[in-house]
């Protein structure tokens, strides 16, 4: 015999397939093998059993926009500390290596004639040079900072679902 007990909920607190078992017991409501392979998606209401799918609960929207804005941030701050390939090397963007590169250029001159790489190879570079680094930088967290805004603005019309499932794209990447 297949029966089911059912919570306060309707929803099935236990199931029991016993072929030993001859009569149904107090509580229990017996279940035809179709409701038994459905068991979990049925829900007993005004003593009968209705079709009713278990959905997952998510939590309230705001929560799930808190969740989107923060995998933003993080993946906002990953795109700017991700380096840039230029001029053949790769280059640190952190925002130390940054400041490094600020002071150079507000000073006029490289110091050695040299900069580093995120390898920590020292690369003969000019100041022309090295301005060309700094506005390939500022063109890619500018590319950074635009797609976050796009993002920003598709979570803004997103349902709890889509923000169930948001995952930051990963164009900085490329």
């Amino acid at each position: 015999m297949q029966y089911a007990f059912f919570d306060l909920n309707g929803r099935v607190a236990e199931a029991h397939n016993d072929d030993t078992v001859g009569t149904l017991p107090d509580g229990a409501f017996e279940l035809d093998a179709d409701q038994w392979r459905r068991r979990f998606d049925l829900r007993l209401a005004g003593g009968q059993l209705i079709d009713d799918p278990l959905r997952p609960v998510l939590p309230p929207i705001e929560a799930l926009q808190a969740r989107a804005s923060a995998l933003l941030s993080v993946w906002e701050q990953r795109g700017r500390d991700a380096g840039i390939d230029h001029a053949g090397q790769h280059w640190l963007t952190t925002a130390d290596a940054l400041q490094d590169l600020r002071d150079v250029l507000l000073a006029g001159a490289v110091p050695g004639g040299v900069w580093v790489t995120a390898a920590r190879q020292a690369v003969p570079m000019t100041l022309a040079e090295l301005q060309m680094l700094w506005q390939a930088i500022t063109a890619r967290v500018a590319l950074v900072r635009q797609q976050r805004l796009a993002m920003e603005r598709a979570i803004a019309e997103m349902d709890a679902e889509q923000l169930a499932a948001f995952s930051p794209v990963r164009d900085h990447d490329q």
